[in-house]
């Protein structure tokens, strides 16, 4: 999920200048651990300055010698949001996310209304909430939404053998 998530963030923002890219995870350490180090790798050669290590903000050269940005944020602080416009938002672990329906109505969704944005909802799947609702917007006809599953065999990155083995030491539920 993380690498396509990343893949998807430098795309956009290598594709035109002045976009605005938002990934955001449940905490900011989280977006720090899950996501940042590997886009920083992936993105490298696109750099139009350096890192901003503390802000968790990278610049990116576009296709049509501009720039674009990219910033990691927190759930925790999604009220941050306010007032800003996206082309692009990451959210990733939806299904773990509290008070989401209000964050999602009131803070993310209006930041794409501007510039036209898009959304990539990601998580691994919590029971039936409120990813769940999400995801069945993308399986039902609806034109604005597409929804995929896939299952840890698929992943191209995990081995086989450590997937058998979760399931055969951790119960039904927790696998």
């Amino acid at each position: 999920k993380t690498t396509l998530a990343v893949q998807e963030m430098i795309a956009c923002a290598y594709a035109k200048r002045d976009q605005e890219i938002a990934y955001f995870a449940t905490t900011y350490d989280q977006a720090r651990n899950i996501a940042w180090s590997m886009l920083k790798e992936y993105s490298r050669g696109a750099w139009s300055k350096a890192p901003n290590e503390s802000r968790l903000e990278l610049f990116l050269k576009t296709q049509d010698n501009g720039e674009s940005r990219i910033t990691l944020r927190g759930f925790e602080n999604v009220e941050t949001a306010r007032g800003q416009q996206f082309n692009l938002l990451v959210i990733d672990e939806v299904a773990y996310m509290r008070n989401w329906q209000y964050a999602w109505e009131q803070c993310l969704e209006p930041t794409l209304s501007f510039r036209k944005g898009k959304v990539l909802f990601i998580s691994t799947p919590q029971g039936f909430n409120h990813f769940h609702d999400l995801y069945e917007n993308g399986v039902n006809d609806n034109p604005l939404w597409k929804s995929w599953r896939f299952t840890s065999y698929e992943n191209p990155f995990l081995p086989k053998d450590r997937i058998d083995q979760a399931k055969q030491t951790l119960t039904q539920n927790a696998f």
